[in-house]
Parts: structure tokens; C-alpha cells; sequence
């Protein structure tokens, strides 16, 4: 993955420039080093030291009216070839911890000729060498993909861990 395209972390937040505003000023604030790689409407992609803290810190100091809506940590960046996408779960899960797991996908990925397949299909395939429970109600381990276009390229964003490590605020603004 080339450097430009690096990201570990995805923000949405309200609609409009001043809510995108308000987000960045925020995560600059909050977020030592914390760096806008990318954004489309709605969403940054940055960039900080450690995702994972980055939540955690977000967790206790976001204020209660905020344009951010959701966090979602980022552990790896590929192509949105389901292989790889596959084989980068695989690793991150088997790393992950005991216990049950979910797959959530937010968009779409391609089979090995570049069709686009359906989500059902691709969460299959990417769960089919995960030897672990099943639970889509409350999994121990969340495997969250989600695909993004940056500079007409896109790419999946992939995290796994526990569902809590994702952000999500109810904005008041």
C-alpha cells in the first residue's frame, strides 16, 4: 500500500463544510499529531499514532455536542479484492483474542475477475477459514470492513476487535 494512501482511522461526522470543520478541529485538539490523509463528503480519513488510543481518548473527552458521529479504528488498509481482504481478516483474527465473532461489511467488494459480489457472498468467503462461534448479536471479536474511495482508488478499511473500540456518538448539534 503505497505511503499516500495510509490511514487508520475514519470519522464521519454531520453534513456540511462547518460541521467538517468543527470534526477536524476537534480530533486536532483532542489527537496529538493527529493528520487529515483523505476526505470525501461526511468523512475523513486520518491518521494518528495509535487508533486504538485515539478512541479511548475521543471515549472520555468529546464533548456532548459534537459533529463527529462515528470512530472506527483502522488496522489495515488493502484492495477491495475479497482474497485480500480475506487474508488480511484471517491474520488480524487469529491475533484477536477467544471468543465469537461478526463480520460487518459497508460496501462491496470484488472476486478474483473484479465483479463486484454481493455482501452476503463476500462475508462468507472471508468467514469461511475463521474457526470460531458465530454470533451477529453480540460477538466478542467484530471484523468491520469498509470500503472507501480515495483519489479514485477504492480500498477496504479493515478492523477487528471488540465491537466497543468503535466510536459512536449521538450528536446533539
Amino acid at each position: 500500500m503505497s505511503r499516500s494512501h495510509y490511514f487508520n482511522l475514519i470519522v464521519t461526522h454531520l453534513p456540511g463544510p462547518e460541521a467538517k470543520r468543527r470534526a477536524i478541529w476537534t480530533l486536532r485538539q483532542l489527537l496529538p499529531g493527529f493528520a487529515v490523509v483523505y476526505s470525501r463528503p461526511n468523512i475523513l480519513l486520518g491518521r494518528v499514532d495509535d487508533p486504538l488510543k485515539a478512541v479511548e481518548i475521543l471515549k472520555a473527552n468529546l464533548p456532548s455536542k459534537t459533529t463527529i458521529l462515528r470512530v472506527i479504528p483502522v488496522l489495515e488498509v488493502r484492495s477491495v479484492r475479497v482474497i485480500e481482504v480475506r487474508d488480511a481478516v484471517e491474520k488480524l483474527v487469529a491475533n484477536a483474542g477467544e471468543g465469537s465473532f461478526a463480520i460487518r461489511l459497508d460496501g462491496y467488494l470484488e472476486d478474483e475477475s473484479g465483479r463486484l459480489m454481493s455482501r452476503m457472498e463476500a462475508i462468507e468467503l472471508i468467514a469461511r477459514n475463521i474457526d470460531r462461534k458465530v454470533n451477529l448479536k453480540n460477538p466478542d471479536i467484530l471484523v468491520y470492513i469498509k470500503t472507501v474511495k480515495v483519489y479514485r482508488r477504492w480500498l477496504s478499511a479493515i478492523y477487528v476487535g471488540r465491537p466497543s473500540n468503535i466510536l459512536r456518538t449521538l450528536s446533539q448539534t
